[in-house]
């Protein structure tokens, strides 16, 4: 009888793997990404300031659908993103995109110690509780530059220091 508690677990984190509860790494060519790289494609992402989608790195996907979305992919690399798409009868549909670009400094909180980051955010349907057809820049961090307008900052003002964070070339 021990032995069924000890695997519990185990069997619990694989059922919820194949169900597409815990995002699956995955390749740019997996016939199931493909389609919402191509959805992903009608987003003006460089007007919002959004770099391209990275075509390697760490992928991963939700495929199991949600309330607020039906599919979401996750990139990590030089950025972290993630893209959430909706199911329709010809495919998938862009519907929000969140990009988050971490700086050189430190900071701290009540929750630790982090590298400050700069999160773009705009959806036209919101998988994450902000407001639609609206660029949303927001800031964690201690530069006294930024600060004062923290969680509502505009693309002039974070483009620079993403820029000047690039130019530094350090990753955390």
């Amino acid at each position: 009888m021990r032995s069924i508690f000890y695997f519990l677990p185990m069997f619990a984190t694989v059922a919820m793997i194949g169900c597409g509860f815990v995002p699956e790494k995955v390749s740019p060519s997996d016939p199931r990404v493909i389609p919402l790289i191509q959805a992903a494609a009608s987003f003006d992402r460089a007007t919002y300031g959004f770099t391209p989608i990275p075509t390697n790195g760490d992928i991963r996907l939700e495929s199991r659908p949600r309330p607020n979305y039906d599919a979401m992919l996750h990139f990590y690399g030089d950025t972290s993103r993630t893209i959430a798409f909706r199911k329709t009868p010809s495919g998938f549909k862009w519907i929000e995109e969140q990009e988050i670009f971490t700086g050189p400094n430190l900071y701290t909180n009540v929750d630790g110690v982090f590298y400050e980051e700069i999160c773009l955010t705009f959806g036209m349907e919101s998988s994450a509780g902000y407001s639609t057809k609206k660029l949303h820049v927001d800031y964690w961090g201690d530069d006294s530059r930024l600060t004062s307008n923290r969680l509502n900052l505009t693309l002039a003002q974070a483009r620079p220091i993403i820029e000047e964070w690039k130019q530094k070339h350090q990753k955390p």
